[in-house]
């Protein structure tokens, strides 16, 4: 009779117990789940034995029995075969411990771990799609830095003109109080002009340049005064240069017009001038006017 090697083995009642060969053990484990419902281990060799049903599942008999009716039966070890074909005494599986006082019921193994069947497919869908390295979106960071550094430099290259255009106006304007307030009676004689008002002349003009230039006679004024705004039309004054130089300040300035014809027709005209302003009883004053 076979002797059942030692190992884990189902005892009947959904648990692992220890079989040391010749009796059961007190030592007693629950088996891993199974898996699938591929052929376990125990299975297998009762397969090749022959000890199975039409289903291919082990058969064994009531509790404390050997296992009935096997098919096909496989006899012993040089046992010969009768001669009538009748069934011959099984020989007891490894998966099998023969019932035994110790061992009540016939079990079978408990393989560590179902195998493959085979043809089985790997591993994929869901799990394939979860493993799988991301594409890396970086590539619309450095797209969106890009604009930006692009948008920098037409900024830069727009504005530092502009700027160096500023500073250079800047540097020709007035800076101090004194250029300011020359540039002020530059802007009060023209004003002085376009309204024919003889006081804004006085308030804007030295004594000695309203002599030199005939406007001691206030009705002289008014009368030249009127034939400029009759000549010219839209007259603006734009100051383009301020130079302090000794005691003087220097203003110059673009005055664009509109020359109106014996037609009535406009004509765009503009001519540039050079004021020369000076301090007189505590004020800057006009006190020379030259064309450019």
């Amino acid at each position: 009779m076979t002797t059942t090697p030692p190992g884990w083995y189902d005892d009947g009642h959904g648990a692992l117990r220890w079989w040391d060969g010749s009796h059961w053990t007190e030592h007693v484990a629950q088996p891993d789940p199974e898996p699938s419902d591929a052929p376990t281990e125990a299975e297998i060799v009762a397969a090749q034995l022959g000890f199975t049903d039409d289903l291919g599942r082990s058969e064994s008999g009531p509790a404390g029995t050997e296992p009935a009716a096997l098919t096909p039966a496989v006899a012993a070890p040089g046992a010969a075969a009768p001669a009538d074909g009748s069934a011959v005494a099984s020989v007891p599986s490894p998966a099998h411990p023969a019932a035994t006082a110790d061992s009540p019921v016939a079990v079978e193994t408990q393989p560590p771990y179902a195998a493959p069947y085979a043809g089985a497919a790997p591993a994929g869908g869901a799990f394939t799609a979860a493993t799988e390295p991301r594409k890396s979106r970086l590539w619309i960071v450095w797209v969106v830095l890009g604009v930006v550094l692009l948008g920098i430099v037409i900024a830069v290259a727009v504005l530092i003109p502009l700027l160096m255009l500023s500073a250079s106006t800047m540097g020709s304007a007035a800076q101090s109080d004194d250029e300011r307030s020359a540039v002020a009676a530059v802007e009060l004689f023209d004003a002085a002009y376009q309204q024919g008002d003889c006081d804004v002349l006085a308030e804007a003009t030295t004594e000695q340049f309203r002599a030199a230039n005939g406007f001691d006679d206030c009705a002289a004024f008014q009368d030249q005064a009127a034939a400029f705004n009759a000549a010219l039309d839209e007259y603006n004054v734009e100051v383009t240069d301020v130079e302090t130089v000794q005691d003087e300040i220097l203003v110059t300035t673009t005055e664009t017009f509109s020359e109106i014809g014996e037609d009535a027709a406009a004509t765009p005209g503009s001519a540039v001038y050079e004021y020369t302003v000076v301090r007189s009883g505590g004020a800057w004053l006009v006190d020379d006017v030259a064309e450019g």
